[in-house]
């Protein structure tokens, strides 16, 4: 309250009081006040730029924790876990996240989740930022209608983000040692990977998508070769040992590389989706080009250890064919064994010529057949004992004719090499056995007495020295063939042996008994036309 002693509405002097207004609302509430309108704008901030609430469903919840993993795309943060829970079943983990608005219009049914964390695969070492910054949940915007359920994957995609490219799809028997992420080469240079595999619809083989990053996505044409390029692979042939191999990462993690040939650098480069033969090898290459096959049949009597499927089909040491089967049938009512062996054939490979070579297959190859077409056994390597089959024209050959077995055509069979040598060795080891040896050395050797006891007359030694002297050596020459005829018969069992010195002996034998026959034949020549000069000499009349 104031008081003013000049201006009041009282007697002259007397003071005026003047009563002061106070404010409504104290200075002390205006501080919360603003707080609370900073706080209200903060939260209609925060409210307004929060995005929809999404669920994951993963198999497990490794690092994951409430309210603090990010989920994050190209390093950005775009939401964050708000729970993590079990399914009822205790199957799986239930994760709800809080996205951001910024993220919503890429919550699409393509959209992929995945647990990020530090990891080694075919592409190399990945997430070894979340050893130091923790956990996170990846995302990958994918196409599709909006959604707000998702399946969460057990490893992230391979390519985390959105490069341009081709995918092509390749067709193997087998996946091997491939996998995701396994890398693509041209020449030696990385220029793609493996995205994924998949078992075709019938089964019997694998299709892998394999991921060409552009430019080089142009490099594949319709005539592009791709093979499998994992591992070393070692080759010898003539000119040497050749070993091929894509870089130390294919050899440890497996790899595949395509090759475009140079006749078809001008040609328009293959879609996407489209599809390629994976070869096992880059020589399986030049394989493939041979799309004709024809199956035929052979049976082996002999041992056939050492031909296996793969082995090659040759003539005149040029590959033509394949084994592509070898079985055993026994004949238990006979006790005989045969080796029927499957092969296949590739015309392509030869050029035909003559009349014959516009007539179908069967025509060709029973003319072919008739004329002394045969199969033979023969060694395909002498270190590692690999044999293979020769198809070879025996003109000597046993007449025979082309037959069928089902649908499949006969080739006759003549035996190897070594079988003939056995077969041989063994004819002549039976013929000397059933030869009267024993019955011949009597009767030469009683001839041999005979002449020996005429000669060893005091007469006919005074009357032809020379003659006598040649006698001797002759009779001496026949009785060391009579003797090594005498060991070689007693030691026969022995000789025959697969390791005896039969062959040489026997050779050594007959070429001294030749000898020894031919003496004889002059001496009786001699004789027959003077038979006086056994008592007179050689040269002399009586």
């Amino acid at each position: 309250m104031d008081i003013d002693a000049g201006n009041g509405s009282g007697p002259p002097g007397s003071p005026r009081i003047v009563v002061a207004r106070r404010p409504r609302v104290p200075l002390v509430w205006t501080i919360p006040i603003v707080a609370a309108l900073v706080a209200a704008f903060l939260a209609w901030q925060t409210w307004s730029q929060m995005g929809p609430t999404i669920t994951i469903v993963f198999e497990h919840a490794s690092g994951l924790e409430e309210g603090k993993t990010p989920i994050k795309y190209r390093d950005v943060s775009l939401g964050v876990v708000k729970t993590v829970r079990l399914s009822p079943d205790l199957s799986h983990v239930i994760v709800t996240a809080q996205m951001d608005e910024d993220a919503e219009d890429h919550l699409t049914e393509g959209t992929k989740f995945w647990i990020e964390s530090a990891r080694l695969s075919a592409s190399g070492v990945s997430g070894l930022s979340t050893l130091v910054s923790g956990v996170y949940v990846g995302m990958l915007p994918g196409p599709g209608k909006a959604a707000r359920r998702f399946d969460g994957q057990a490893n992230p995609p391979v390519l985390t983000m959105n490069v341009p490219g081709r995918t092509f799809h390749l067709h193997a028997d087998r996946l091997g040692s491939l996998s995701a992420g396994t890398s693509l080469y041209y020449r030696g240079i990385a220029v793609g990977e493996v995205l994924g595999y998949d078992l075709d619809a019938s089964g019997r083989g694998v299709t892998i998508f394999a991921f060409v990053r552009a430019p080089h996505d142009t490099l594949v044409k319709p005539e592009t070769h791709f093979w499998n390029a994992s591992g070393i692979d070692v080759s010898l042939g003539a000119s040497g040992v050749k070993v091929r191999t894509e870089g130390l990462v294919s050899v440890l993690l497996g790899g595949i590389a395509f090759d475009t040939p140079d006749s078809a650098a001008s040609a328009i480069p293959s879609p996407a989706g489209a599809s390629f033969p994976l070869f096992d090898s880059h020589e399986a290459i030049a394989e493939g080009q041979y799309t004709e096959r024809i199956p035929f049949l052979a049976r082996f009597e002999g041992s056939v250890e050492g031909l296996l499927p793969g082995a090659p089909v040759l003539m005149r040491g040029l590959q033509i064919g394949v084994v592509k089967s070898v079985s055993l049938e026994i004949d238990l009512d006979t006790s005989e064994v045969e080796i029927p062996v499957v092969f296949e054939i590739q015309p392509q490979r030869a050029s035909l010529r003559g009349k014959l070579s516009e007539s179908p297959g069967r025509e060709r190859a029973a003319a072919m057949v008739k004329h002394g077409l045969r199969a033979q056994l023969q060694s395909g390597n002498l270190l590692t004992g690999s044999l293979l089959i020769g198809l070879e024209f025996f003109p000597d050959a046993p007449k025979a004719e082309l037959v069928f077995e089902g649908e499949l055509p006969v080739i006759p069979t003549v035996p190897s090499d070594i079988q003939e040598l056995k077969q041989e060795a063994t004819k002549f080891v039976q013929n000397l056995a059933k030869a009267p040896i024993g019955q011949l050395v009597t009767d030469l050797r009683n001839g041999v007495q005979t002449i020996d006891r005429l000669l060893a007359s005091k007469k006919v030694q005074e009357g032809v020295p020379e003659m006598v002297d040649n006698v001797n050596a002759t009779l001496a020459a026949a009785r060391g063939a009579l003797e090594k005829a005498e060991v070689l018969i007693g030691d026969a069992g022995d000789a025959i042996g697969p390791d005896s010195a039969l062959r040489y002996e026997l050779g050594r034998m007959i070429a001294e008994l030749t000898r020894t026959a031919r003496s004889l034949r002059v001496l009786a020549d001699f004789l027959e036309r003077d038979p006086n000069a056994l008592i007179f000499g050689k040269g002399t009349a009586p």
